[in-house]
């Protein structure tokens, strides 16, 4: 019985499969494998092209991983070619076009297509990593009596160690509040001060940068606010009509995503709503006049958010986003604006 799949050993082998795919390894009777030097390098039938994982590291990007959450790792992968003698070119011209075209492949494509384990989309970046005449004693002093060939480096980031079971994640902090006692006895009272929620900058979209993030609020009581909270059985809640401001290219579309959270956490909710921006600046002193159809935006009702049966709150999330091809025919990346927030909770 074989082994179960780890994300590891699937994210190595979807690297295998673009060096593969890069090198036309099909065509010019090339073999592409994932193991140590001294296992592959007595195969002289055919040209070989090795990919030894060798070092992992923690990203350094976070200090405190629970047990229950991605722990995301860098990856050294050492890639050396072993060339053959075929139609009056000697093996080790050989072996140089074909760590030459390694080269191209990660140079020209250095942040590497989507590999999906699960539910979970990984991307990784591709960085060289120069090795030192140390380095390379060092590794090749492992590998048995094999004879040093043409090798490189590169660094490959980030790879998530991915646990059985995710932690739910919580809900979102929505408004801060403070209050004061005069005793250390009353350190439990109940709060009853004043709460706020974060305040709505000035903020103008430079979309002459074609890599421009889009930003919106909501548009509540005639004021800009990025988070809201209701009541479900409040008068205020009966009527809300939740309208948004949304600046960015207004020649451009951006999609609406929803994203609710209850007791088993967040999850994404309906399908996008595709929208034009209306300018590139949201001004929270000076409003635009409302102008049906043109400003606000509407967001069609029901919301998607509602408290489950048994459970006391809910919340929704609500951000737009923007595909873009940073360079061409490589893979578009997505572009977020800033989220809003809305609470909801059962009045006690």
């Amino acid at each position: 019985m074989p082994i179960p799949e780890s994300s590891l050993s699937i994210i190595c082998n979807a690297i295998g499969d673009f060096v593969r795919s890069g090198v036309n390894a099909a065509t010019n009777n090339i073999t592409v494998s994932i193991a140590a030097p001294a296992e592959v390098a007595d195969d002289d039938d055919q040209h070989r092209i090795n990919l030894f994982f060798y070092r992992f590291e923690p990203s350094g990007f976070q200090p405190v991983t629970r047990p229950d959450e991605f722990w995301r790792m860098r990856l050294f992968c050492l890639i050396t070619t072993f060339g053959i003698d075929e139609d009056d070119i000697p093996a080790g011209e050989n072996d140089l076009r074909m760590l030459g075209e390694i080269m191209r492949i990660f140079h020209e494509q250095p942040v590497l297509s989507a590999v999906n384990i699960g539910d979970v989309s990984v991307r990784l970046q591709v960085v060289f990593s120069p090795m030192t005449d140390e380095q390379i004693n060092q590794i090749w002093s492992t590998q048995s009596d094999t004879v040093y060939r043409p090798s490189v480096i590169y660094e490959l980031a980030l790879m998530p160690i991915i646990p059985s079971e995710l932690r739910a994640e919580p809900p979102i902090v929505g408004s801060l509040g403070h209050q004061v006692f005069a005793g250390r006895a009353q350190r439990f009272a109940s709060f009853s001060g004043n709460v706020s929620g974060p305040r709505v900058p000035f903020h103008r979209v430079n979309i002459a940068n074609p890599q421009w993030a889009p930003q919106i609020c909501w548009l509540y009581q005639d004021a800009c606010v990025h988070t809201l909270s209701f009541g479900v059985g409040s008068p205020e809640f009966a009527g809300f009509s939740p309208d948004l401001w949304i600046a960015g290219d207004s020649s451009e579309t951006v999609d609406l995503i929803w994203e609710v959270w209850d007791s088993n956490g967040w999850r994404p909710a309906g399908a996008p709503l595709t929208v034009n921006p209306f300018n590139d600046t949201i001004d929270p002193e000076n409003i635009p006049e409302s102008a049906p159809g043109v400003f606000p935006e509407t967001l069609p009702l029901p919301l998607p958010v509602e408290i489950p049966v048994g459970e006391q709150a809910a919340q929704g999330l609500i951000y737009a986003t923007r595909s873009v091809t940073v360079i061409p025919g490589q893979p578009a990346i997505e572009i977020r604006s800033n989220p809003l927030l809305i609470s909801l909770y059962r009045a006690v």
